[in-house]
């Protein structure tokens, strides 16, 4: 009768185990130690932009100072939509763009295109940067 001798194999399987851990180990240390953070030094060169006189709105209209006829000419915007944004703005002026939301038939679409050709100023004669549609 041949009997199996089982311990000489659970040995090396065991042997091959801690053998792997023991790999596993050192490959964790030696990626540690390559990934430590390194002192970086930055030198910063700052260079000056041009001085911004603000943005350039003077082939935009003014949505505080438009006239009813301007508006309409501005896209998506109609008799009804240009007596509702004077109305509108007559109570409060605008800030922004998106103050339109609140003039029913005035969504994101409809903002989207009027940035294109519109943009909000102060109607307290700050308004510098644009030429006054008014006087063609």
């Amino acid at each position: 009768m041949k009997t199996i001798k089982a311990k000489p194999a659970l040995g090396y399987a065991s042997l091959a185990l801690c053998l792997g851990v023991v790999l596993l180990l050192i490959g964790l240390v030696i990626a540690e130690q390559t990934n430590q953070a390194k002192p970086v030094t930055l030198t910063l060169n700052p260079q000056l932009a041009p001085a911004s006189t603000g943005p350039d709105h003077s082939s935009k209209i003014n949505l505080n100072t438009a006239t009813l006829d301007e508006l309409m000419h501005m896209p998506g915007i109609g008799q009804y939509l240009a007596e509702q944004i004077i109305a509108q703005r007559a109570h409060h002026p605008f800030y922004f763009i998106e103050d339109l939301m609140v003039i029913s038939g005035i969504g994101e679409k409809r903002i989207k295109a009027l940035a294109e050709v519109a943009y909000v100023a102060p109607i307290d004669g700050s308004d510098e940067n644009h030429t006054d549609h008014l006087s063609d």
